[in-house]
């Protein structure tokens, strides 16, 4: 009998790439002559003040406009705008007008000045607290001010990423959840 559960050696970038996709965020960012970017380093860095990061190349056109922003948005994307998420991702706001190219909608945001993006199934609000670079990537850490949600919201309508396959939802395995 094959025993699962027998390892071989492979690199550590390997390893990295072999685990499962996360969630894709369309960042909005800059109030004057908003972008758009598709971001997959995201965590959640603490929950008392509610704080996440997202990590972003320092070349990016976007990293500039976050530097210069107190604030930024997180967009969850549902899966009919696969193809704004890509266009987000593989190409530069400093050659086009995002909003525009892709058809998406900015809406003021709450308690930010950049702006949420009306087509997406969940708006996350954060304002800047610090940056921390770690390797080719710099940290924004930020805290989150406002959150607003469609009404008809399900997880499977959701896009996951990692190592240039998008993903969705599988089934749920087991819930502790009781709503």
């Amino acid at each position: 009998m094959e025993d699962r559960y027998e390892k071989v050696d492979i690199g550590w970038s390997d390893a990295i790439m072999m685990l499962p996709p996360s969630q894709v965020f369309l960042l909005a960012v800059g109030k004057e002559s908003p972008n758009i970017i598709s971001i997959g380093m995201f965590g959640v860095f603490s929950f008392l003040p509610l704080t996440v990061g997202i990590g972003i190349k320092t070349g990016r056109h976007s990293y500039k406009l976050i530097e210069e922003t107190p604030d930024f948005t997180l967009n969850v994307p549902g899966k009919e705008l696969l193809e704004a998420v890509k266009i987000c991702g593989e190409k530069s706001g400093k050659d086009m007008a995002k909003f525009d190219e892709t058809g998406l909608t900015p809406v003021p945001g709450k308690r930010t000045k950049s702006p949420k993006i009306r087509e997406c199934l969940i708006n996350i609000e954060c304002k800047k607290k610090e940056k921390m670079r770690i390797g080719d990537h710099e940290w924004f850490l930020a805290e989150v001010v406002h959150a607003d949600i469609v009404t008809k919201y399900d997880k499977k309508d959701t896009i996951l990423y990692w190592g240039g396959e998008y993903w969705s939802l599988g089934e749920v395995i087991e819930s502790t959840v009781n709503y």
